[in-house]
């Protein structure tokens, strides 16, 4: 509507132009000569619309263009699968194996050179001997060894314990013993003059070896 009134003032100002421009000439020119009716309406009618035109067409070009957002779709979140349980290896079932039985052979002691076994003692521990009693303590012997008793070698000899023994603490033997035989010893003993139970040990020697050892108790009463 502005633009409209603008254009209007404008023809307006030109007619008003041309009227005064008219009043200056001469009366008879002007009688003569009469200025044509003009029609402002079409003219002022095609200016709006070649403005609008116009406008329009500006704001076409200058018009950004916008390019329309697209919106992206966001991914849903992906469900992370629960680890699976690994299965345990299967239990292992041993394979029984037959073994057969064999029989051991019974460990065989290599024999030794020099053994004995004692067969009886005497006096028996339950003997009792009177005090100051004179006595002979008595072990049969028996040679399990697998050398011979040489009488040269072997001696008795008092170990320890109470010294009953009335004359030596050392003797001969007065024979060779042989695999398997027998022997007797015999040494000559005193009993205390103390009522009272008492042990002695004698043994076969050879040298530093002990062949037998050789225990005797007694008792001794008033």
């Amino acid at each position: 509507m502005k633009f409209h009134l603008i254009i209007i003032k404008i023809l307006a100002a030109g007619a008003l132009i041309a009227l005064l421009a008219g009043c200056s000439l001469s009366p008879a020119a002007a009688t003569a000569t009469l200025a044509p009716t003009l029609d402002l309406q079409p003219t002022v009618y095609q200016i709006e619309t070649q403005s609008a035109q116009t406008v329009v067409a500006n704001l076409t070009l200058t018009a950004p263009t916008i390019t329309p957002t697209v919106p992206t779709n966001t991914p849903a979140p992906t469900n992370t699968p629960l680890p699976t349980n690994t299965p345990l290896p299967p239990t292992f079932t041993p394979t029984h194996t037959y073994i057969p039985w064999t029989s051991t052979p019974i460990y065989t002691a290599t024999p030794l050179a020099y053994a004995c076994s004692i067969t009886s003692t005497s006096p028996a521990s339950t003997t009792s001997i009177k005090v100051g009693t004179d006595f002979d303590g008595k072990w049969v012997v028996k040679n399990t060894g697998t050398q011979t008793w040489q009488s040269s070698e072997v001696d008795i000899k008092y170990i320890s314990g109470t010294k009953l023994q009335e004359y030596k603490d050392l003797y001969d033997m007065n024979a060779n013993v042989a695999k398997g035989e027998s022997y007797t010893v015999i040494v000559d003993l005193l009993a205390p003059t103390t009522a009272g139970t008492y042990s002695t040990t004698w043994a076969l020697v050879l040298g530093d070896l002990t062949i037998c050892s050789l225990d005797l108790s007694v008792t001794v009463a008033n």
